[in-house]
């Protein structure tokens, strides 16, 4: 009985398999290296992105909010001036109501830009403003339940969570239509758990998702929020469905702040 190609080549074909699975994994090592870097790289453009929007909030708050203030106090005495005419003194009047209007604005949006409570009284706080600030303006209610203590995890991560949650709340006040919201960021043994949750119109997920499965990009912001909880090796869930409202999901370890 003659012997097989195969089983006379033994040695020969155990030589290439081992060569393909060195070759495989110098791959695969490559691969992670390169996705490593990728992380390290934009999480180096977020930090970046948020010393200048600290700048910028800065810039406003310091910058134009004191010009405006300033326009306010020299504008408020012609309004009240008892010798002004009726209708001068009407004008002056509505000058005065749009300056302390522009001036909320600014305080606002350097708020939104970077909020000093972020900083200085660490998320919990910085939350419970962000859905005050938010629920003022969407005409929703907002309830925030945040762990205390969180903030020992580190800067980049309490950021990251900040502008999730912030995101979230945008969409549901942009899209939703809801009537009530609930945020939560807890604490589970290793992992930070991030819920943001509406009781709103909803909306079918998989027509929001490419064929890969990917979130696609527009309006609702899905693939910027799931990069962001990528980047600190999280994962999300989305669960909707029209009239049903949303939910959002997120789970990143907890000891994944490494400065790059």
């Amino acid at each position: 009985m003659s012997e097989s190609p195969l089983a006379g080549d033994t040695p020969a074909l155990r030589a290439q398999l081992e060569a393909l699975r060195e070759a495989q994994a110098r791959l695969f090592a490559d691969l992670a290296r390169g996705s490593e870097r990728y992380r390290q790289l934009a999480r180096s453009v977020m930090r970046m992105q948020e010393e200048e929007r600290r700048r910028i909030a800065r810039d406003l708050h310091d910058g134009l909010g004191q010009q405006i203030t300033a326009i306010l106090h020299q504008i408020e005495p012609l309004a009240d001036h008892p010798e002004l005419p009726t209708a001068a003194a009407a004008r002056a009047q509505r000058a005065v109501d749009l300056c302390a209007r522009a001036l909320q604005d600014t305080r606002t949006l350097a708020r939104l830009l970077r909020p000093k409570l972020l900083d200085d009284l660490g998320l919990a706080a910085a939350l419970r403003w962000l859905g005050r600030t938010l629920a003022d303006s969407g005409g929703f209610a907002v309830d925030i339940e945040c762990d205390d203590g969180l903030d020992a995890a580190g800067t980049e991560l309490t950021t990251m969570v900040f502008r999730v949650v912030q995101e979230c709340l945008a969409n549901v006040a942009r899209h939703a239509g809801a009537t009530h919201a609930l945020v939560a960021v807890v604490r589970r043994g290793h992992e930070l758990q991030i819920l943001v949750a509406d009781d709103g119109r909803g909306f079918e997920i998989d027509g929001r998702r490419d064929e890969g499965g990917a979130a696609r990009a527009g309006g609702s912001g899905m693939g910027g929020i799931e990069e962001r909880v990528q980047l600190f090796g999280g994962r999300c869930q989305w669960s909707s469905a029209p009239g049903e409202g949303t939910q959002f999901r997120a789970y990143v370890p907890l000891g994944s702040e490494r400065n790059p």
